[in-house]
């Protein structure tokens, strides 16, 4: 795995509760450059979670999405994520080239890739960089093909998702 240097020291220093602008005060007043590899992040479209495999909206690496999320008892994740929680959903990522990708998330979510009904293993996690919005990386090595995007444990009704090509 490949860390952009800025990024892995960010990953590494940033504490949990500063990666929410709106709840942390050293934010205020502040503009903070989102890293390259996320730039897309500031162009949320707004989709719709499914509440199982194959269910909600489609989205492509560089394309950042807020998706609505579904509460607990309406969904049907398969196989079970390790965290349940008050609202979760499924997208479907289409990956088209092999690599390592990074899925960036914007509340506090589980964040799971399901491939022919087995989890991918992460490998990396992290926050994202203080003061972006960004709350929770995780990343993947990937072949080409399509995943469905499993999102549960959160206590926000929406979540911003965005998963970018990193290697």
């Amino acid at each position: 795995m490949r860390f952009v240097p800025a990024l892995a020291l960010l990953l590494a220093t940033a504490p949990a509760q500063a990666q929410d602008p709106a709840n942390d005060p050293s934010c205020a007043n502040v503009r903070v450059a989102i890293p390259v590899e996320l730039t897309g992040w500031s162009q949320q479209a707004p989709v719709a979670a499914g509440t199982e495999a194959g269910g909600g909206a489609t989205i492509r690496p560089g394309q950042a999405v807020l998706a609505s999320l579904h509460p607990a008892q309406h969904l049907k994740l398969t196989p079970a994520p390790e965290k349940v929680g008050p609202n979760g959903g499924t997208l479907t990522l289409v990956v088209a080239e092999a690599g390592t990708y990074r899925v960036a998330v914007g509340q506090r979510a589980w964040v799971d890739l399901i491939r022919d009904g087995k989890v991918t293993s992460s490998s990396a996690h992290g926050h994202g960089p203080k003061c972006t919005g960004i709350r929770k990386m995780v990343d993947f090595v990937l072949s080409p093909g399509n995943y469905t995007l499993q999102l549960s444990g959160s206590e926000a009704e929406s979540v911003a998702v965005l998963a970018v090509k990193i290697a």
